[in-house]
């Protein structure tokens, strides 16, 4: 008689009662918990364009509560499948160590998240990467213990030479050829038990981790755990065997099911979405996240399968994305950054003692995890996540080919093509992340105006390279000396560019938009070219005379209320940063920053540019709006009347001021009516 199991039915159930009922126990957790949200400060620099202040700042975190759920989904869903399909005690040991590893590494993020919402600052990275080892420890010897598939070593570590007199004795070696059993008191018994045990450490970890760091936009980590927990679970059929049911195949395939299941039920309550905290006009549709808890939950159960099917190899490239994610950190972030701090020398500011940001050196990518670097690029958030999807199903096919394919030079090949895609997506970062100023239309000869770009200046096979980020108001003719002209479609980094760009600004009168330009680059970078500072002193002293700075001030003026400084407990994506375009809206009266919207600068045509008129130097608000080529209805004032109207309103107020300070005070607060 065949095992109900073998009815591929009761699996599509399995599946799809873990989704429903993480769909069902996400919406109930942040119907009760809408509050437990991460208040965690993040400090650095997020909005360099205004000041600081010390102000309090308003949260804008989702609540913490979809990876409990989910969790307690999959538990439940298990708990419930082991008795379904009849486990036998091999197969409910197996099950439980893998519900129990799971259940271990979403407690650690639970303990992280905790702290973030009640004390502002979750655990270190020392503490979390502790928590999550030993969890991993812990499950590699139950596994060992417990099971007989644990003392069993296998290849390719038995092929190693050295390794394998440690882990594997000759005359134990089964007769399937790649594994060995190892026998108590012997020395390959402590060997493999010391080896199983600080591999699946490793690997738990940095798998739990890199699922960790993926969890930085709406959706991304939920769709990528899917793809590969599919991919994983397509992988463990093969090791399914209808003549053998006490195997522990039928497990592993209840919990691949359980993590896909998991996941697609998150998915609709933390839908990607086109949202940013710069982008106010954007709604979000996401309304609550997984935390640390979910994405460590997610990615121990990931780790837990690969290493108890022993597909531990096979995980790199069916979960590339995280380790692209995962490297994106751990080599940019921790190891060339610290390197470069002590070992490299900036020539450009070997004279300057200020500090040197990060931003300066020549690292492979604007911010860490990955997809904060396309996000800082300006790419649309969905379609970011979206992208993201497709490179995660890529990598899974090219996973499950590679596993299923018996010719030796096909696997070859998958394993090329992996290695291939996740090497363009690394190398995507280093020709995205340097930008250039150059000239908008490229094909014109005349009345060009300069743009910012970001690529390569270059087009293969009528694809371009590059693309374009913003166009200034300054035309070519501000550029005076060649030196200048050689400068333009010269790879820099964004600070430069900014610099650039605001001094052609100032040279062609345009100070909003020089302002608007230079007060992107951040405070540290800024000090670094104390040229910019000069400039920003001068355009300052031009606008305040312009608008009267000292003047007195009105009662509303001084009541006047600044919405809060969006930054604290944000993600670095979800911050403005000087990479973003500048937008017609930013530019205020003083230049600085106001509100962000969603849609993007308008291009201006051809025919629009031959017919505008440079405008006077002033920056009120509808001179903002005329420079960045937007239509002004209001006639503009004339500058005999607007300083005929400016002398008779000082006149009037000395006039007051003098016949005030003459009679005492509460005479002159009585009579006040009569003397005007």
């Amino acid at each position: 008689m065949n095992p109900i199991w073998t009815n591929p039915i009761w699996l599509l159930l399995i599946f799809i009662t873990c989704t429903a009922a993480s769909l069902l126990l996400c919406g109930l957790a942040g119907l009760l918990f809408p509050k437990f949200r991460s208040g965690e400060h993040k400090p650095g620099t997020h909005r360099p364009d205004l000041p600081a202040g010390g102000r309090e700042i308003k949260t804008i975190e989702l609540p913490l509560v979809g990876g409990p759920a989910f969790t307690l989904a999959m538990i439940g869903t298990g708990v419930g499948a082991g008795y379904l399909l009849n486990f036998n005690n091999d197969q409910w040991t197996l099950l439980l160590i893998g519900l129990g590893a799971t259940l271990g590494y979403a407690i650690v993020g639970f303990i992280d998240d905790w702290n973030k919402v009640y004390s502002n600052e979750g655990l270190s990275e020392r503490a979390k990467f502790a928590g999550v080892f030993l969890v991993s420890i812990a499950a590699a010897a139950l596994y060992f213990f417990l099971l007989p598939a644990g003392r069993e070593s296998y290849s390719p570590y038995i092929d190693i030479p050295f390794l394998n007199k440690l882990i594997c004795t000759p005359q134990h070696t089964l007769a399937i050829g790649n594994a060995c059993q190892v026998v108590a008191g012997e020395l390959p018994f402590f060997g493999w038990l010391i080896f199983l045990m600080i591999w699946t450490g490793i690997i738990g970890s940095l798998t739990s981790l890199s699922v960790d760091f993926s969890d930085g936009l709406d959706g991304l980590a939920g769709g990528l755990v899917f793809s590969a927990a599919l991919a994983l679970g397509i992988v463990v059929v093969g090791l399914i065997d209808p003549k053998h049911p006490d195997g522990g195949g039928i497990v592993l395939e209840v919990l691949s099911l359980l993590c896909a299941g998991a996941a697609l039920g998150y998915l609709p309550w933390n839908w990607p979405s086109s949202w940013a905290a710069r982008h106010r006009t954007s709604k979000r549709r996401a309304k609550l996240i997984m935390g640390d808890s979910g994405a460590l939950g997610l990615g121990g159960i990931l780790a837990m399968i690969a290493i108890f099917s022993r597909n531990e190899w096979l995980l790199l490239m069916i979960g590339g994305a995280f380790v692209l994610e995962g490297l994106s950190v751990v080599i940019s972030a921790r190891v060339m950054t610290r390197i470069f701090r002590h070992k490299l020398q900036i020539l450009r500011f070997a004279n300057s003692k200020d500090f040197v940001p990060h931003t300066e050196f020549p690292l492979p990518f604007l911010a860490t995890p990955l997809h904060h670097h396309f996000d800082l690029l300006g790419i649309d958030r969905r379609r970011l996540v979206y992208a993201a999807w497709a490179l995660g199903a890529c990598f899974a096919a090219l996973g499950v080919m590679v596993s299923f394919v018996e010719v030796s030079w096909q696997r070859y090949l998958g394993r090329i093509l992996v290695l291939l895609l996740a090497g363009i997506i690394w190398s995507s970062g280093s020709w995205t992340k340097c930008y250039f100023v150059g000239k908008h239309p490229a094909e014109r000869t005349r009345r060009r105006r300069l743009a910012l770009y970001y690529g390569y200046p270059y087009r293969l096979m009528g694809i371009k390279l590059y693309h374009l980020v913003e166009i200034i108001e300054a035309s070519e003719d501000v550029i005076e000396t060649p030196a200048e002209e050689l400068a333009l479609w010269q790879r820099m980094n964004i600070c430069d560019a900014r610099s650039m760009l605001g001094l052609y600004c100032y040279r062609a009168g345009y100070y909003p938009a020089a302002l608007a330009q230079w007060t992107r680059i951040p405070e540290r970078n800024r000090t670094l070219r104390p040229e910019i500072a000069r400039l920003l002193t001068e355009v300052d002293t031009r606008l305040a005379l312009e608008n009267q700075a000292t003047q007195p001030m009105r009662r509303d003026q001084i009541l006047h209320q600044q919405e809060p400084i969006l930054a604290g407990n944000l993600p670095p994506a979800d911050l403005p940063n000087p990479h973003e375009p500048v937008r017609s809206e930013e530019t205020g009266g003083d230049g600085h920053s106001g509100s962000w919207p969603a849609s993007s600068y308008a291009t201006i045509t051809e025919d629009e540019e031959n017919q505008r008129i440079t405008s006077p130097l002033r920056s009120d608000k509808s001179a903002i709006l005329h420079f960045n080529g937007h239509a002004n209805n209001t006639p503009p004032t004339t500058p005999s009347s607007r300083h005929t109207s400016q002398e008779a309103l000082a006149l009037e107020t000395l006039q007051a001021t003098q016949r005030t300070t003459i009679l005492p005070r509460w005479l002159a607060r009585l009579l006040g009516p009569f003397l005007k």
